[in-house]
């Protein structure tokens, strides 16, 4: 049963066979899926490179020289480009000679060069791994000529993306030819390792006392393995017969002394003479001790082997087991003086090993001293161990000592040396203190003494070298606290101070229904750059469905919201951001303040209202032309932006001061119409110029412009939210609203959650709600903003804005493109030349 056992244990041999097989098979796989995965990613960087390059070309191209100065007008393309990777984010920055920053995010990597030709690399940059795009131009005409730098990075998402199906798609057929390699495997060694069963079946079928070789007809190989199990039989028996021998040699060993000690007793009995009787009686004594001191030696020989291979080691002292050893030999009556010393007198003479074994081994060593060594003294030296050397014991004796010949013969059980005949003994006890010695990886040697006599040394190895817990025996974890208690005494002042001056008075909308025994109420907080009444509906219908949820609504404008993300302590921090700036939203994103969700909700957008499902539109917002119809004739309202011009310049008497835009400066709806207008049409600056002609009035907010064209103070807007006016339509003031003919601007009104938002799931349960068909049948039914789901109806539905366009569309797409006019110099740059053709000081 023991070997049944131990051949589980060992494993299957066709296990093995495979596992090998299948590990060099993973190997090659791997190795295989490596270069695959190498070259796709190699590829798809070499695909996304040029749009990267593109990009930093084109910045490049557009630096210029201004007044002494350099400047870079960033063109629109350089990074609407990218936005074909519609999940990345992108970065920039320009640097003049001497890697002054002149625009774009100052942290970005990228070193200056001296050449114009594009240098790639990979790093790391607002926690995601980035590619980024270095090139050069040579700029000259200012204090200080040299090599502009330009540096372009994008997240590689996109990049991924592509890498992994070409992964798949690359690395399919290996996979599929891998598994039919592994089944063929499979069936081969099963096949293979038939002659195995074989072999075992002649094994199983052989008498138990057969030693014989096996002759069956295998493979070469097996046929190895028969021979090798042929000659572990005649190995076995061998053995057999060694073990045999042992055993009639322990049993004459113990018959010797037994057969005289009975022959004694037999003559003892008979025997009539008093002296000669006790005689008789010493010889039987002398007989009955030797019989009894090999009788012991063969069990404590047997315990010693015992023990070596079951039990568990433990600390010992081998002074103090010294000491007691001594003791009880020196009581014996024929013991010599015996000194124990220790060299060096400090130090503790510790191990690791098994008491019994140890204290069996000391005591035959130091009982054959005593034989041997008559009545002089003998010297028993402990030296504790050390770093480098373990504990050592020696004892020294002044017998006859043993010759260098036969030294390591008396290791073998029964055997003596020539120079101990006349002297008692079994032959035992070196061989058991050199199993004892085995047993603890000790060095057990004999030898010569100075002087005459035997030196018996007991050498245990180095103690193991301690674990390194410590640092100057300071835990790393206690030195690092007072630094995280630092941190945290910091951050927690920071948070104090900042926390009072981004204080605003919130609207609060209680919840509907008391808290439950099984959960209290909820909180959202929103901050968003909408009117109040506008998205009143939608709060209030949210709450209907989610009774426990207390909202608190902050209305602000299109920069203090962006601040309120940015700049706000990590308490202060909104749950959702909901407004009509669509690019301060996508920088928000890009600039990684805003936390990604998923959804099925989310994932159903049209790629124009989600980017990087982090930003998300539920509206449709139409740019429009907004008159009064009481005071605009017929044939004075224009339908197109050319119209417009030409109304201006042929009417300017009629509708000098009675035009009104939004002030681009302050608005972010404004500025966003605007700067898409500069890119759609070569009729933008015209318009804007016409504009100033007419002293056309600028105002920060679609509802305050259309109030102006209710009340007749003005009478046409341009370029306002076509569903603020259609709601005031709808309510039956004089308003007329034209969507133009050459294209139509539509925006979205973007929500997403701070990347420090307390509520996060909160906020992304209001966001499912605004895009499901309920919220979106209250966005159509009841506020000012045309719906985004064409399956809900109402007067604000996408069905009925479809019907009212005439033109062509352009929606404003969230990406990186929007990125370009948040670009401080190009934002200056725009607004310099706005308020040049508005005639604003």
């Amino acid at each position: 049963m023991p070997n049944e056992g131990r051949a589980v244990a060992g494993g299957s041999l066709r296990r093995r066979l495979l596992t090998r097989m299948f590990v060099v098979l993973g190997v090659v796989t791997l190795i295989l899926f490596l270069f695959v995965r190498t070259y796709a990613r190699e590829a798809a960087d070499s695909a996304y490179d040029q749009l990267l390059s593109a990009s930093a070309l084109s910045i490049a191209d557009a630096v210029r020289v201004e007044n002494g100065a350099i400047t870079v007008d960033l063109p629109y393309s350089s990074l609407s480009v990218l936005g074909t990777a519609r999940h990345d984010r992108v970065f920039y920055k320009v640097m003049a000679p001497g890697g002054l920053i002149v625009t774009g995010y100052e942290d970005l990597p990228g070193a200056t060069v001296h050449d114009d030709t594009p240098v790639f690399q990979n790093a790391v940059y607002s926690d995601a791994p980035v590619r980024i795009a270095v090139t050069g131009r040579f700029i000259s005409g200012v204090a200080r000529s040299g090599w502009v730098t330009v540096v372009v990075a994008q997240t590689r998402e996109a990049r991924d993306l592509l890498a992994s199906r070409l992964v798949a798609n690359s690395f399919a057929p290996i996979a599929f030819a891998v598994v039919v390699g592994a089944l063929l495997l499979w069936f081969g060694v099963r096949q293979a390792l038939a002659p195995l069963g074989l072999l075992e079946s002649l094994i199983r079928a052989r008498p138990p006392q057969d030693f014989s070789p096996i002759d069956a007809p295998v493979p070469t190989e097996v046929g190895q393995l028969l021979a090798a199990i042929n000659q572990l039989m005649i190995r076995f028996k061998a053995n057999l017969d060694s073990t045999q021998s042992f055993l009639a040699d322990a049993a004459h060993q113990i018959r010797t002394p037994l057969a005289a000690l009975r022959s004694q007793a037999e003559l003892a009995r008979r025997e009539a003479d008093v002296e000669r009787l006790r005689n008789r009686v010493e010889r039987i004594h002398r007989n009955a001790v030797e019989a009894s001191e090999l009788t012991t030696q063969l069990l404590n020989h047997a315990t010693v082997v015992h023990r070596a291979e079951a039990v568990q080691p433990q600390v010992v002292d081998l002074d103090a087991l010294l000491r007691q050893i001594v003791q009880q030999m020196a009581g014996r009556p024929d013991a010599p003086p015996i000194a124990l010393a220790r060299e060096p007198a400090e130090g503790d003479a510790l191990l690791h090993g098994d008491p019994v074994t140890l204290r069996e081994a000391l005591t035959n060593l130091l009982d054959n001293a005593v034989k041997y060594g008559g009545a002089n003294p003998i010297e028993v030296l402990v030296r504790p161990g050390t770093g480098d050397f373990g504990p050592l014991v020696e004892i020294a004796d002044r017998g006859p000592g043993i010759p260098d010949g036969e030294k390591s013969k008396v290791f073998e059980r029964f055997s003596r040396g020539r120079l101990s005949k006349g002297i008692a003994g079994s032959g035992l006890g070196l061989s058991i203190a050199a199993a004892v010695a085995e047993a603890h990886n000790a060095a057990l040697s004999l030898l010569d003494r100075p002087g005459g006599g035997l030196v018996v040394r007991l050498e245990f190895p180095a103690p193991a070298q301690p674990g390194e817990g410590t640092a100057n025996g300071v835990p790393a974890g206690r030195r690092l606290l007072p630094l995280i208690l630092f941190l945290l005494l910091a951050g927690a002042l920071t948070l104090t101070a900042a926390g009072p001056a981004w204080a605003l008075e919130p609207v609060v909308y209680p919840a509907s229904a008391s808290p439950t025994p099984a959960g209290g109420t909820e909180r959202l907080r929103i901050d968003a750059a909408t009117d109040r009444p506008a998205i009143e509906p939608l709060i209030r219908d949210f709450q209907r469905e989610n009774p426990t949820v207390t909202i608190e609504f902050r209305e602000m404008n299109t920069g203090e919201l962006y601040d309120s993300v940015v700049k706000r302590a990590a308490g202060d921090v909104p749950d959702l951001v909901i407004s009509s700036a669509s690019g301060l939203q996508v920088k928000l994103v890009n600039d990684g303040h805003a936390r990604r969700y998923s959804s099925p909700a989310t994932e159903a957008l049209p790629d124009w209202a989600n980017w990087r499902s982090a930003a998300f539109g539920f509206t449709q917002e139409p740019a429009a032309i907004v008159y009064n119809r009481d005071l605009v004739p017929a044939e004075d309202v224009p339908r197109s932006r050319e119209d417009l011009i030409h109304l201006l310049r042929d009417r300017k008497e009629r509708y000098r001061g009675r035009v009104v835009t939004y002030n681009v400066e302050e608005s972010g709806i404004g500025y966003l119409f605007a700067t898409q207008d500069s890119v759609l049409t070569s009729q933008f600056w015209q318009l804007a110029d016409a504009l100033g002609e007419n002293q056309a009035r600028q105002m920060c907010c679609t509802s305050d412009m259309v109030d102006a064209i209710e009340r007749g103070e003005t009478y046409i807007g341009y370029n306002l939210l076509g569903s603020y006016a259609r709601e005031r339509q709808i309510r039956g003031a004089p308003i007329g609203i034209v969507l133009p003919s050459d294209y139509t601007l539509v925006m979205t009104r973007v929500a997403l959650i701070p990347q420090r938002a307390s509520a996060p799931d909160l906020a992304g349960r209001f966001i499912d709600y605004l895009l499901s068909e309920r919220g979106q049948s209250v966005v159509a039914g009841s506020t000012a903003f045309y719906s985004i789901q064409p399956t809900v109806g109402g007067p604000m539905s996408a069905t009925h804005l479809q019907e009212e366009m005439r033109g062509p569309t352009q929606r404003i797409g969230l990406g990186p493109a929007l990125l370009v006019y948040m670009d401080h110099l190009k934002r200056a740059r725009f607004l310099q030349q706005w308020k040049a053709f508005l005639h604003q000081p």
